[in-house]
């Protein structure tokens, strides 16, 4: 798992993206407990937790804990496919939301995201293997 909240190519120093998603997404905050989306939900948004922690489960199944610095949701909003896990908050938490032109801009505008959304990918993929 990511311990760090960027995930660098070669070469590239750490990034955190937590306070650029602040400024160019939109800020939500969820309270322990709460659904920030369920399976088979549309792909409306990517998001990055600010603070806090997230649990995201497949079919009843716990795949992982998302922490602070980390991101979940971001493959249905690359492949445009419906949700295949819940994210629920485990704490009171803080959340940047992306939709898909927002994600989109900081792809192509800062090229270590794309490190950062290939660790986050990469995480999702072993965990989900993990959890099977």
């Amino acid at each position: 798992m990511n311990d760090v909240s960027s995930v660098p190519g070669p070469g590239a120093a750490a990034i955190d993206f937590r306070q650029i998603a602040r400024g160019i997404g939109t800020v939500n905050t969820y309270r322990a407990g709460d659904v920030i989306f369920r399976e088979g939900d549309g792909p409306t948004y990517a998001y990055i937790v600010l603070s806090g922690k997230v649990e995201v489960s497949a079919r009843g199944k716990i795949i992982e804990q998302v922490n602070e610095g980390r991101a979940f949701g971001i493959i249905s909003v690359i492949d445009k496919k419906l949700r295949s896990a819940t994210a629920t908050a485990v704490e009171n938490s803080e959340i940047a939301l992306l939709d898909s032109r927002q994600f989109r801009y900081m792809v192509e505008a800062m090229p270590n995201f794309v490190w950062y959304v290939l660790g986050e990918v990469v995480d999702r993929l072993r965990a989900t293997n993990s959890a099977l």
